[in-house]
Order: C-alpha cells, then sequence, then structure tokens
C-alpha cells in the first residue's frame, strides 16, 4: 500500500480533527481586505497578565520551564540555546502578502543590552517535516532575524565581520521586522533597531530574494540562536544537548505586535487554560481530571465541573482545588447517570492583572455505560517517542474506528520528547519538564479523551528511566538495574496524579516506599472488568540478585546462559498486594461478562534482537518473563478468570499464548504495537515453530522464551531493518501501529486486531499479515482437561457465574460467567469439587458440594437458584 502525504493534506487533516476551545464569532458578511488585514493583527497582553509559568494560551513555549510572565513582561530566565515561544493563533500563509511585526527586548538583570552574551529576536515561516502547526513547534525550522549582544542585525546566518552594528547600550530597544513582496517569486525582509520609547532608528538589515516557500508556517521569538547545522540534522535534534549556558543570555520581551496580509487567524489554535481532560467510569462512578498549566498565585485556584440541565442552563456540581505540583483538578462523582450520554463542561475563571474576568470552558461528553452493546471496544495505546507529534493522521484513524476505551499502557512519552532532553532537577523545575511532556500527549489526544473513558498506566520512560524495576517503591541506590525509583518521590507522584487521578478507585492505596503512590486497581465498563496492574511497580531488580551478566546487569549476551539460574527464592514481579488483588478479582464477577487485564508489558521475553546496532540478546531482565515463579504464581490467578492480557511496551506488536508447565496452559496476550517507535526490536527465532497451522509463517507456532518458558506466537510483525528516512514512512517499516481488541461480549470471543502505520483501519484487508487474532474466552485458560464435572442445567438466573472449588485444597480453580443456562465445567484432575452458581448482581446463589468429576461424565445436574 502506498499513499502521498503532502504537508497541504497533513494541514487539512489536522483541520478536520482539531477542535478548539475558542470559536471565532460568526461573521454576517464576507470582510473586505482592510477588514481581514485587521483581524489578523495581534498584540500581546503580558503587561495585564498575573506572574506565573505559564505564558499564555495563545503561546507554546520552548521549553516550559525557561518561560515566565514578571511584572507585565515575558521572560526567558535560562540562558541557554534555542529558546523560543510560538504564536499559535498566527501563521504566515501560503498566499503571497506582507508581515509587520514589533517586539521590545531587554536583559533580565542588568540595565544595558551589550552587558552580557547572547542574541534575541524573531524566527518566522516556521515548518517541521509534517507542516502541521503543532508539528512545527517542536521539530521546526525556519528564517531568524534578529540581533547579538554585539550589536550585529542579521538576517538568516549570523554575519560577525561587515554586518550592520547597532550601540546596544541601552536598557531596551524595539525590534521591528517587514516582509514585503516588490517581485512575483521572492520577498524582502528588513529586520531593524529602534530605541524604546522614542522609535529612533538604530540601525537596520535588509535581505532580498527570500524564496515564497521560505516564509510559510510558525512565528515565534526567539532567544540564543543556534549555529547552523553543519551535518544538516534539524533543530530538534541539535536542541538535545543545548542546556548549556555559553555564551548566551537571559531577556525580556514586551508588546509583541503581528500585523499584514499574509497573516492566517486560527482562534481555535489556543491552548488553555484547560488543556485536556480523562475520565473513567466505574460501577456508578465517575472520575475526571482536567488538565491545568502552571498557574500564578493570583490566577484563579479552582476548576469547577458542570452539566447541562436544558438546552441553556449549565449546573456546577463541583468545584476542586488545582493541585500545586500536578496542576490537576480532579473530581469524583458517585451516583453519575450512566443510562444517558451526559454533555459535561469544565469552567475556569482566568483573572487578569486589572482583576477582569473572563470565562473558559472545555466541553465533553461522559458516554453512557455501554452495557447493552454486544462488543466493547478498547484501544491499547503505548510507546510514543513523538517523532510524528501530534501523530494527526493516527488519531484521525483512530477516532474511526472510535473505540470505547482508550488504555494507554505506558511510555506515553519518552525522555527526548519535545526536544531538550530532561531536567532531573531542582524539583519545582523537573516537574514542569515533566508536564511540557504530558502536555504533548495530551494535546495529541485531548479530542479523543474528551468523549470516552482512558486509562493511562505509567511505565519506565513515564518517570525518566531506560528501564524501571521498582522494587516497592525504593530509591535507586546503584545502578537502575539494582532497582528503584531515579526520581525524588514527590516527581513521581505527580506523574501518577497527572496520568492516573481519573482511574477507578485503587483496590489498596495505601503508599508504598518513600511514600510513593499506588494506582492498581479494578474497573467494569461495558460489563467488561478489567484488573489495572503495575508491573514495574513491584518488580525486583536484577543486579546483585542473578547470576553477573558483564557490562549490563539487565541484558544477558552468554549463548550457555541457563535460565534457572536467574529463577531465585524472593523475587517479585507484581508483589503480593497486587497478588491478593488478583485472587479477589478473578472470583468478583459483579457486572461483568468477560475479563481483561491491563498493564505495562506481557509476561513474556519475546523480542530476540535489539535496538539500531541489532543486537541479539540471550536474555533480558526487562522483559516480564522474568522472574519466572512469581510470573508464572501470577498467570495462575489471571487464568482463573479466563482474562486476556493487553499491553505495550515491546514496540514488537505480537499476540502470544502463555504457558506456564505446557504450551498454551495460561491465557492470551496482546503486545500492542507502539505509536511512534523509537528503539526497534524484532522477534527472529533461530528455530521454526512447532505445532502452527498449516500454512502459517514460521516464526509463529511454539517456542521456549529465553526465560524457559512455554511461547506459543499466533501472531507477529518485525520492522524492517532499513526503514525508510521520512518521518511517516519511517514510522510505517519500523511497525508502528494502532491496536484494538473487540470483546465480543454475546458469542464470548475476542478479536484482537492490528493496523500498520500508514493503513486505513475501514477498509478491508490493511491490516498487519496474521491479524485480526481470533480466540474464545475458554482459550485465556487453555490447561488440558483431565475431567468432566456434570453438565449444568441452570433455572432462575440468566448467563450465571460458574465458580468451581477443588474441596481437597480449598482453591478456587476458576470462575467465569457463562452465556447460556448450560454449562459443563472441566476440572484438570478426579475428586470432589464445590459448584457455585450466581447471579451477584441480585444475590442470588446456589452452592452444590461434593461433585464429582469423571474423564467421560455424561451426568446432567438441574440446578434452580
Amino acid at each position: 500500500m502506498k499513499q502521498k502525504f503532502t504537508r497541504r493534506k497533513f494541514i487539512q487533516d489536522a483541520a478536520m480533527v482539531t477542535t478548539g476551545l475558542a470559536v471565532a464569532p460568526e461573521l454576517t458578511a464576507h470582510p473586505g481586505a482592510a477588514e481581514m488585514q485587521k483581524a489578523a493583527g495581534f498584540t500581546s497582553q503580558w503587561a495585564n497578565t498575573p506572574d506565573r509559568v505559564w505564558v499564555g494560551p495563545e503561546y507554546w513555549a520552548n521549553p516550559l520551564q525557561d518561560w515566565r510572565i514578571a511584572k507585565g513582561r515575558l521572560e526567558c530566565v535560562k540562558a541557554a540555546r534555542d529558546r523560543s515561544v510560538h504564536l499559535l493563533t498566527r501563521q504566515l500563509s501560503e498566499k503571497q502578502g506582507d508581515l509587520r511585526m514589533s517586539v521590545q527586548v531587554g536583559r533580565i538583570g542588568s540595565k544595558a543590552l551589550s552587558k552580557g552574551g547572547g542574541s534575541v529576536g524573531f524566527r518566522i515561516g516556521i515548518l517541521g517535516p509534517l507542516g502541521e502547526y503543532r508539528n512545527n513547534l517542536i521539530f521546526g525550522n525556519g528564517l531568524d532575524a534578529g540581533i547579538t549582544a554585539e550589536g550585529t542585525l542579521f538576517i538568516g546566518k549570523i554575519e560577525p565581520t561587515g554586518a550592520t552594528k547597532v550601540n546596544l547600550n541601552l536598557e531596551a530597544i524595539e525590534l521591528r521586522l517587514n516582509v514585503t513582496t516588490p517581485g512575483q517569486n521572492a520577498y524582502q525582509v528588513t529586520l531593524s533597531a529602534h530605541e524604546a520609547g522614542t522609535g529612533r532608528l538604530l540601525g537596520k538589515v535588509v535581505r532580498d530574494n527570500i524564496p515564497t516557500d521560505r516564509l510559510v508556517g510558525n512565528i515565534a521569538l526567539m532567544t540564543n540562536y543556534l549555529e547552523a547545522s553543519s551535518d544538516g540534522r534539524p533543530a530538534s535534534a541539535r536542541r538535545e544537548g543545548q542546556n548549556q549556558s555559553e555564551n548566551a543570555g537571559s531577556f525580556w520581551f514586551a508588546d509583541w505586535q503581528v500585523s499584514g496580509s499574509k497573516i492566517e487567524v486560527h482562534e481555535e489554535r489556543i491552548f488553555g487554560p484547560i488543556l485536556f481532560s480523562h475520565y473513567s467510569l466505574s460501577n456508578g462512578v465517575m472520575n475526571l481530571t482536567a488538565q491545568m498549566p502552571p498557574i500564578g498565585a493570583k490566577d484563579s485556584q479552582t476548576v469547577r465541573l458542570q452539566i447541562r440541565k436544558n438546552r441553556s442552563r449549565w449546573a456546577t456540581i463541583a468545584e476542586e482545588k488545582i493541585h500545586e505540583e500536578a496542576r490537576t483538578a480532579s473530581f469524583r462523582i458517585e451516583k453519575w447517570n450512566d443510562k444517558a450520554d451526559v454533555p459535561y463542561r469544565l469552567a475556569y475563571t482566568m483573572i487578569s492583572a486589572d482583576l477582569k474576568k473572563q470565562e473558559h470552558h472545555w466541553t465533553g461528553t461522559v458516554r453512557r455505560d455501554p452495557v447493552g452493546q454486544p462488543i466493547l471496544t478498547v484501544a491499547d495505546v503505548s510507546c510514543n517517542i513523538h517523532a510524528a507529534f501530534p501523530n494527526t493522521l493516527y488519531v484521525e484513524n483512530m477516532s474511526k474506528l472510535n473505540p470505547d476505551l482508550l488504555a494507554f499502557v505506558g511510555d506515553q512519552f519518552y525522555e527526548s520528547t519535545g526536544g531538550y532532553g530532561i531536567q532531573r532537577g531542582p524539583l519545582d523545575v523537573a516537574i514542569l519538564d515533566y508536564l511540557r511532556k504530558w502536555y504533548m500527549h495530551g494535546w495529541t489526544w485531548r479530542e479523543i479523551t474528551r468523549d470516552r473513558p482512558s486509562l493511562s498506566l505509567p511505565d519506565d520512560h513515564d518517570v525518566y528511566q531506560g528501564n524501571v524495576w521498582g522494587e516497592s517503591g525504593a530509591a535507586r541506590h546503584g545502578t537502575q538495574e539494582m532497582g528503584g525509583y531515579d526520581m525524588h518521590p514527590t516527581w513521581v507522584n505527580v506523574v501518577h496524579r497527572t496520568q492516573t487521578a481519573h482511574h477507578p478507585d485503587a483496590y489498596d492505596s495505601r503508599p508504598i516506599k518513600q511514600n510513593i503512590s499506588v494506582y492498581y486497581g479494578p474497573m467494569t465498563y461495558g460489563r467488561v472488568s478489567f484488573a489495572v496492574i503495575a508491573d514495574r511497580m513491584f518488580k525486583s531488580g536484577p543486579e546483585g540478585k542473578v547470576p553477573p551478566t558483564g557490562d549490563r546487569g539487565d541484558h544477558v549476551i552468554n549463548p550457555n546462559f541457563n535460565p534457572k539460574t536467574a529463577d531465585l527464592p524472593g523475587l517479585e514481579l507484581l508483589g503480593e498486594r497486587q497478588m491478593k488483588f488478583l485472587r479477589e478479582w478473578a472470583s468478583d464477577w459483579h457486572g461483568a461478562d468477560m475479563k481483561a487485564v491491563i498493564s505495562q508489558t506481557i509476561f513474556s521475553a519475546m523480542a530476540t534482537t535489539h535496538g539500531a546496532i541489532r543486537e541479539r540478546l540471550r536474555a533480558d531482565y526487562d522483559a516480564n518473563g522474568w522472574p519466572q515463579t512469581p510470573r508464572n504464581d501470577a498467570l495462575r490467578e489471571i487464568r482463573k478468570a479466563f482474562a486476556v492480557h493487553i499491553a505495550g511496551d515491546q514496540h514488537l506488536p505480537a499476540v502470544v499464548h502463555y504457558g506456564v508447565d505446557e504450551h498454551g496452559d495460561a491465557g492470551v496476550a496482546f503486545a500492542g504495537p507502539a505509536v511512534n517507535v523509537g528503539y526497534p526490536r524484532w522477534w527472529e527465532p533461530t528455530e521454526h515453530g512447532k505445532n502452527r497451522p498449516e500454512g502459517a509463517p514460521d516464526n509463529t507456532g511454539e517456542f521456549i522464551d529465553n526465560f524457559g518458558n512455554p511461547l506459543t506466537v499466533l501472531a507477529v510483525a518485525s520492522g524492517a531493518v532499513e526503514p525508510r528516512k521520512p518521518v511517516l514512512e519511517a514510522m510505517q517499516d519500523k511497525a508502528s501501529g494502532i491496536g484494538l481488541v473487540r470483546f465480543d461480549k454475546r458469542n464470548r470471543k475476542i478479536i484482537i486486531e492490528c493496523w500498520p502505520f500508514l493503513a486505513d483501519p475501514l477498509r478491508p484487508g490493511t491490516q498487519f499479515p496474521g491479524w485480526p487474532v481470533t480466540i474464545n474466552i475458554l482459550d485465556n485458560y487453555g490447561r488440558k482437561a483431565a475431567a468432566h464435572l456434570p453438565t449444568l442445567k441452570v433455572k432462575g438466573v440468566e448467563n450465571p457465574v460458574v465458580q468451581v472449588t477443588e474441596e481437597q485444597t480449598g482453591d478456587v480453580l476458576y470462575a467465569l460467567r457463562i452465556a447460556s443456562q448450560s454449562f459443563q465445567p472441566h476440572v484438570f484432575a478426579p475428586g470432589k469439587y464445590t459448584i457455585k452458581i450466581s447471579e451477584p448482581e441480585t444475590g442470588r446463589q446456589k452452592e452444590v458440594k461434593g461433585v464429582e468429576a469423571h474423564a467421560e461424565n455424561h451426568q446432567i445436574l438441574q440446578v434452580v437458584v
């Protein structure tokens, strides 16, 4: 399948799927050229803005933590390279026209611009590889026009010799940029410096013959320009190491004005003050989180949740304070009307410095609980390095599929997301650094999460670690592979609050070590019961416990490695608290027809080949095929509920059937594809799979994974060894894509679907080879039956829950809700069993004890509940 994606098409796609928070007034007549040019004008309002980090809804600051409003001015407080503030609501169009911009600039902490280093000015015509305005923010390059601390005015490359020099022994100057069209195919750009207040000309520079296609895209204010790249790398790649302050300065800006016929107006592109929202609905309780920017002390400190009472009236049902560190307002509403779609809006009052108030709203719909819907669909979303930010086409395709629930199962971003690397301290700055990455995730998905429930499970990169073995919340005390969290516990709790505060109540909310919060627990939606677990939080770190591995404590390259030597007493995977939750959850079928576990990664060590250097590993302790004993214990509990496992992390889309003692005796798992693959992995077994269906690929079938676990591969899609270079094609070739799980409640089947990154999911035949995969619910406890109990004929309740308990040990063998009044329970050994038939919603139940199992059992047991 080949498709051509142009910059213009991506701009059009963005317009289709992006809905703003503010809408321009409807016009009753077509304005003339003068009116249009006036409407395009923009003037900053920082002089009337309270002090705060967030610079306003019309802007995007690169990076967030380096900018703020102070004393009525915009300040870049960090003397470091390539800092920018983009104007979201104005853009240079493709049509010919003129542009005029001006801004006052000065140096923070000094009365003279000449006292220090650095450079300051504008960047115009900023375009990234996808041409979409948000993509431009992160990956765009443009035409620079500014002034250095030495007084050199420049357009394009800084020319220190022979350039116009300006006397900067002034507290402030005004920079003016003018773009005119003296010819048909080129622009003239003029940058001039003026004395602030008087307008006296200090100097100017003119550049002719600027190609028209160079002046299309975003506009921004800049400090400390990057030097021109000699290797052709985009600006985003060169920013990674630009946190140093050598020959850079800290500057302020005031009174930014923009006008001209080349300006396009996009008021709908504001981002804030309510940035996005997430909600969940379970058992009549609705939890919703509003994500806010870093507001100031004089800003309004609360958010209101309102629902529509009639066509014209909104009623406030709750008001919550914005969390000081996470910048969230979280609502928990009991006795929610889950039988109807409920329109809601979040309301926030912005207060200007002159105390004028302006209401802002973010609207959405809490969908009814789809209990009567025959099929419930769950999107499996993970691993977004944001190489194609904001993934407009991907989100559009997800919208086409219209999932009922979004499961973000980890790595909502990576350390490289947004450029500039990461900052681990001080704490307040590190939190802001996290928030800017989290905001990119929310900006990508907010049009979908505003009107359907979602879950969000932080994984290793979400907490700024390449891998994380949580050691029950312990602080890192050595190498990463020894386990523990790198970041400050308050910072980790901010991650948990922003990503999981909208989840249903945790099973056991007691914090773990360092007072780190937990989020594991149940959710029931659309008559599917989900167990949300944290498969990294309690896991043991390998180094210092397992046999020495060499240079890296999690990678084993020794071909003679014996996996049994790593299966040691005392190692943890899920921890006892989560195991207790799983045991109770497996038997609780209240309001549910089917069950699923949602976690970060699958419980197998599947990938054979890792990274750009294609290293073949003998074992990888990051994989949840280790530690084996607690892994097997977890799968034994999960299979008792006939639950499918939904996860991500692998960058290797696959459907696998777990084995504990033999192939296929536990459940089926889906490792969904990455949204944007960064670090590639491949499944390249050295032997062909056994017992695979006729015609199936050689890399499917039965295998033993690197930790000795039985593994049956039902479908898998490895990426290309040498992907193409353009962004979208690279994502396609690296096996990025969309994953979806459909729960067919009527037929008790699970359909797992998976599309490549650029596929149209509504077109037949576009899924990865091997998909869709359909399994029966009984496949999730695939252990071979040794005997059967009598066939049950149930009266008094429809679709009852059947629970089988082994009487000799008292162990619950399994529990499931059947889709009829007839079922023959299977067991795995002769003996006597207790059968409980129940309807959990009404409390009606009947227990039959002493039921004998036989290899051939033709008996019928009539049960009236």
